[in-house]
């Protein structure tokens, strides 16, 4: 066992360059260059490459972009530039996986200058930037005489990115929908921004430490079967007593996950009075279904009004079967039980009617039931 501890972490170390993305740093420099590979651009009326870097003189708006490769974090960009007539328009970055005609933008300004001059984004405040962004470019308005010299791209320190790969091993995703098919598995972040962000959005933004198996696998194999050449005949069964060691620290891991599922659930909801329920992805939706139940008894229909359709439309079909809900566009005279979730815009006028925007939804009534702010029972007078 103690070869076989030695040998992955040798591996680990072989590894580490996958691992850590040690670079910390990208540049592309559009100076002095005869040609440049993967930039575009479209709209400008000039647009060419000179010593300076890519020159722009154009009234109509237009812009640049370049396919990026990318392979480290980045939380900072440094943009060089010069530009006579100042220059405003965004920055603009595609996801890998978002559709061509969608991007993330943020505002751009650049005040004139004739000297080279630097402006800093601060990429680390901006939770749907990623690094590993396929297309990242500009877009910038007309009437500019404009020279894009350089961009860095500059993230955590080789100390960050060795470490937080490896806390990152062990977050745990939430219990969500798509669980029950899929989970995520262990993933590599390279910041403590990427670390503290990592299920804040879907797909995480974090890389799979499959890889960095498929790599220790691979070199293993290699390794096992020269040693196997030079008559080390145990060097095979080394070969596969180090895949179970990692096929079980994934499963102990996945483990992991499930308990932590079932832990969640006891802290937020088995644990908790009715009142202070929440279900996971649905809060407090679930609690809200058991109190009101007793409103829609004997009724035929009643309506539903919520935040949104899915999830909470299907399951109050369900448990307040056979009595159907019924949505505000829908025909709602004669029916006398409404209830609203999580719409705090809704709320009583003078003559005592729900309403939006002080528009009338509703006849006259009152409320029967509380149950938190945006989220009550109102049935109308007889």
């Amino acid at each position: 066992m103690r070869n076989i501890i030695s040998l992955l972490f040798g591996l680990l170390v072989l590894t580490a360059p996958t691992v850590c993305a040690a670079e910390s740093s990208t540049t592309w420099n559009l100076m002095n260059q005869k040609q440049v590979e993967g930039w575009n651009a479209n709209g400008f009326d000039n647009a060419q490459l000179i010593d300076e870097g890519f020159a722009i003189k154009s009234n109509a708006p237009g812009q640049i972009m370049k396919v990026s490769k990318i392979r480290h974090a980045v939380d900072r960009i440094g943009i060089s530039y010069i530009t006579p007539t100042g220059a405003s328009g965004q920055f603009f970055w595609r996801p890998k996986g978002m559709d061509g005609s969608e991007v993330y933008q943020i505002p751009l300004t650049f005040e004139p200058t004739v000297v080279t001059q630097k402006i800093i984004l601060d990429m680390s405040q901006v939770s749907e930037w990623d690094a590993r962004s396929d297309r990242i470019g500009f877009a910038l308005d007309g009437g500019i005489e404009f020279v894009l010299q350089s961009i860095d791209f500059t993230g955590p320190t080789g100390g960050e990115s060795l470490t937080y790969p490896f806390k990152t091993f062990i977050v745990l995703d939430r219990a969500r929908p798509y669980s029950i098919n899929f989970l995520w598995g262990p993933l590599m972040t390279y910041s403590k921004d990427q670390y503290l962000s990592l299920f804040l959005q879907i797909p995480p933004l974090g890389d799979s430490w499959n890889s960095v198996f498929y790599v220790i696998f691979g070199a293993a194999l290699v390794i096992a079967i020269a040693l196997k050449r030079f008559g080390k005949t145990k060097a095979i069964t080394h070969f596969f007593l180090l895949f179970a060691a990692i096929w079980m620290i994934y499963d102990l891991r996945m483990g992991a996950e499930f308990i932590s599922y079932a832990k969640y659930d006891v802290k937020t909801w088995w644990s908790k009075p009715l009142e202070l329920k929440d279900y996971r992805d649905r809060g407090s939706f679930l609690a809200f279904t058991e109190v009101v139940q007793e409103y829609t008894k004997e009724k035929d229909s009643y309506v539903f009004i919520a935040s949104r359709g899915w999830p909470y439309w299907g399951t109050m079909k369900y448990v307040n079967w056979p009595a159907i809900p019924k949505r505000l566009k829908d025909d709602t005279e004669g029916i006398d039980t409404w209830l609203v979730y999580q719409r705090d815009d809704i709320s009583l006028d003078e003559e005592n009617r729900l309403s939006i925007g002080g528009e009338p939804i509703s006849p006259p009534g009152q409320i029967l039931l509380n149950f938190e702010p945006g989220a009550f029972v109102f049935r109308t007078n007889p």
